[in-house]
Formats: structure tokens, sequence, C-alpha cells
């Protein structure tokens, strides 16, 4: 009975029709700005986790915001020595044992100039295993030349920085990096010329060197070395005590000098080499608290992990299962998403995303507004309607339920017919084949077409905002009007 009275009362008033076709307009605005920006969200994720950042990046714990291309602190705005990824065999052992893992691969970077027949431009330089690499960042499409195998010298160059050098597959380029009032300069053969299959200004700013290379430009060891995390105490205080020079001179004091010959015709064969087994290692090792097995290998020595999950798995989820492992372990290691390795280069087109959906967010609070206030009219214009049913007998939660009932209708079917127009136009948008040729709106869009799709959660959002909507537009009104005396109601009063 309710409802019929409520659908009765909103067919016989013209100002019901206004309210649910503004309430279906603004509906239609924010689901239509919400897909937009959404498909620009997923299209730069994509172009970014398939080009450079993978889903996951493993990167040392810093205090600073580190990046896959360093630190990118505000404040300073320049880019220091990132630390190395310890400890790496057990992290790869862990990403080795999750099924969410289609595959990862280590990376260390640096900053340096590349130079080629006079011409020379900062880059920014990816050591990588470039068969792991380009197997994992499947945007990555060989125009010429072959992909480094793992050990060997090698560069990988996109097609516009060739052209920038002037330079080919099998010609040789310089890289220059500076360490105070010296310089450090390794060339280094092209391997192969490649493009990524969405272009991006940033990603000719890449070059992708074999990780020994990359090494010897920042002057990092490479050889094998020993944490002092896994030395005794009393080692520790055995070496601190011979620091300075002058105490570990003072060790031999007492020594004669003396003159050794090796006899070179010596049969080596006659000496007998004692050979300790792995069992007596460990057995030495925990009588002295050295446990020299934790060494790591020169392949060791890399900033980061990034990571590739499978298509399936939650990003999130996995962040949080790696931190728990990460932080139950001690390590001092850290796990973020695809955003936060690449920095900057994505930040400012999330908070340029941000700022959009702000404002359009605001002018459609606008439009709420005015919706709101004309429920608020609506209801107290039917303020002698509302006296003459409390006359007869209708009790105040009666009215109340049946102005709530009025205000849910109009609402509701504004909001259907909403998202049924904003379908109507994302379809129309994404088969319109709105192609982009400005390199910032590529960049923005992650795309060089416009596509724009609806998804559940925005409409979900989308009835919970009328849901809201609904609930403003009718408690205040109702409160007011249920207050007025029969009499007053009936006379037309307020």
């Amino acid at each position: 009975m309710i409802i019929r009275l409520a659908v009765k009362n909103i067919v016989s008033r013209r100002s019901s029709l206004i309210i649910i076709l503004f309430i279906t307009f603004a509906i239609m605005m924010f689901c239509v700005a919400n897909a937009v920006f959404d498909s620009t969200e997923n299209g730069v994720q994509k172009t970014y986790v398939s080009s450079f950042t993978g889903d996951i990046l493993v990167r040392p714990q810093t205090e600073t915001q580190l990046s896959l291309f360093g630190d990118e602190t505000p404040v300073t705005g320049e880019l220091t020595k990132i630390n190395t990824l310890t400890p790496y065999e057990q992290i790869k052992e862990v990403l080795q044992d999750n099924q969410a893992v289609i595959g990862f691969t280590p990376q260390v970077t640096c900053v340096t100039s590349i130079e080629a027949n006079g011409n020379r431009f900062p880059v920014y330089v990816f050591g990588v295993e470039a068969e792991e690499y380009v197997e994992l960042m499947d945007s990555i499409e060989i125009l010429d030349g072959n992909v480094f195998s793992r050990g060997e010298k090698g560069l990988m160059i996109t097609e516009k920085t060739a052209s920038r050098l002037g330079v080919s597959v099998g010609q040789e380029v310089q890289f220059v990096v500076a360490d105070g009032p010296n310089f450090r300069i390794r060339a280094v053969r092209v391997s192969a010329v490649y493009k990524y299959e969405v272009y991006n200004e940033i990603f000719d700013r890449f070059v992708l060197l074999d990780g020994d290379t990359v090494r010897s430009l920042l002057d990092i060891d490479s050889g094998e070395f020993i944490s002092d995390e896994y030395i005794g105490e009393d080692d520790k205080n055995l070496i601190e005590g011979f620091e300075s020079s002058d105490d570990f001179d003072s060790l031999f004091i007492d020594a004669n000098d003396s003159e050794a010959i090796l006899d070179l015709t010596d049969n080596f064969e006659s000496y007998e080499y004692e050979t300790i087994s792995e069992e007596n290692n460990k057995d030495n090792d925990a009588d002295d608290n050295v446990k020299i097995e934790n060494s790591y290998t020169p392949s060791s020595t890399w900033n980061y992990l990034i990571v590739r999950l499978s298509s399936d798995a939650n990003v999130k989820k996995e962040i949080r299962k790696l931190k728990r492992i990460v932080k139950k372990n001690g390590w001092p290691v850290d796990i973020t998403d695809w955003r936060h390795a690449a920095g900057s280069v994505s930040l400012y087109l999330h908070w340029m995303r941000l700022i959009f959906n702000i404002g359009i967010t605001i002018i459609l609070i606008a439009g709420f507004i005015i919706v709101n206030n004309t429920l608020v009219v609506n209801v107290l214009d039917r303020t002698s309607e509302i006296g003459t049913l409390r006359a007869i007998g209708a009790k105040k939660r009666l009215i109340s339920f049946e102005c709530m009932t009025e205000t849910f209708i109009m609402t509701l079917t504004g909001g259907f017919f909403g998202v049924l127009l904003a379908k109507a136009v994302c379809f129309f948008i994404t088969n319109a084949n709105i192609m982009f040729h400005n390199s910032f709106l590529i960049q923005l869009f992650g795309s060089n077409a416009l596509q724009v799709y609806l998804n559940m959660g925005i409409i979900f959002k989308m009835f919970l905002i009328v849901i809201v909507l609904s609930l403003i537009g009718w408690i205040y009104p109702v409160i007011n009007a249920i207050k007025i005396s029969p009499v007053k109601a009936m006379q037309g009063g307020h």
C-alpha cells in the first residue's frame, strides 16, 4: 500500500521527473569520469608492468624514496648510491616457492652518460640478465640483433636512442661515470636494438646493459664477500684490535728477514694436501663461531628483484605475504608495487588523475546539493497533505516511511538509468577509435587509443552515492514536517 501510494505521488508531480532526470545525468557523468580514470590507471599499469617495473619490486630498505631509478627524495632531487640487496639467495628461494610468481629477474641501476659519434646524453642504465629480462618484460620487441647471454658483455638500446647516437648493432658506445675528480669509462658493443609495445618518452632514457659492466661503472665489488653479521664476537674483537696500521705492524716486530727460494723442479705431486670435508668445515665453523657458508657469489650483487605475478594473483595480498616473511626473518628489504617502482614517473600521473577526480566530484557534489534542496522543497510543499494524514490517524512512522519510499524510488530510478546511459556512452567512446598522437596523452592514458570500460566497482560506488543521497534528501525535511501540529499543517502553516 505504501509503495503504491508513493508511486502515485511521484507520478502526480512534475517535479519528480526533473529530480529523476538530474540524478540520471549526475550519475552518468560520475560513472563515465571514473571509467575514464580507471581505464587510464589500468593502461599505465599494464604498460609499465610489462615494460620495466613488474608487478612487485623487492628493494633494499632505506629511509628515502627509492625507485628503480634510485633515490627520488623531493628535497634533494638527486640520485644516490643504491645498496645491494641482501640476503639475495634467500629472497630468491622465497620467490621460487611462491606459486603466484611466474618469474623474476635481478637488476642493478646507475645513471651515466652514453656517448658515440660525438653524441652524448644522460641515461638510466639497467644492469640485467638480458635473456631473463626480455622474457619477463613481454612489451619489449627486438628489432635488430640478439639478446646478450648470461655472462656475456652486451648492450641493448631503443631504436630512438640508436638513432640519436648514430649507431647500429655491432658498433661500440661508451659509458662515462663521474666519481669526484675521476671518471670511469667503459666501452660496450651494441647487441640489439629494440622497441616497446606502447611508446613512452621515458622508455627512451633506458638502456639495458650486462650486470658486470654496470658494477664496474659503479665500482661495486662483484666478488665474494662475507657479511660481518655471521662473524662471532671474539673474531670481531680480534679484527677490531688491529684496525690501525701501527697495530698491524706490531705483529711482525720480532720477525727476521729471510730469503725464500722456490725450487720449480720439485714434484708437486709428492706433497700431500688435506681435503677438508663439508662436515668438517661445519664443525670448525661452529667452534670458531664463523659461518663462511653464507658468502655470496658474484651474481648475488644486485640492487633489485623485479617480480611478475600470474594474471589472477592479487598483488596487494602477495605484497603483504612477502612483507610478513621479510619481517619474520629480519631482512633489510622492502616490498612495494609497480607504482613506487616507477617512482615519480608514474606518481605524477596518479596525482593528476586524483586531482581530476576531485574536480569532477566537487562538481557533482554541487549538483547533488541542488537535488537535495529539490527533495527538501518537495517534502515541505506537502505539509498540508502530511497534516491531513496525521489528522485522520496516520502515525509519524507511517508518514516518514512513505516519504522515504518516494525518495528512494526517485533516486534509485535515476541511478539505474544513469548507469545504463553511462554504459552506452562508454561503449560509444571505446568504439569511436579515438587515437592519441601527443606523447603526454599517451603517457597519461597508457595507450595509443582511448578505451573506457565501466566495471562493477564503479557501479557499486554509484548506487552507494544514490543511497546516501536518498537518506540526506529524506531525513531533514521529514523530521521538520512531522514536528508541525496537524491543525497548523492542514491550514498550510510551517
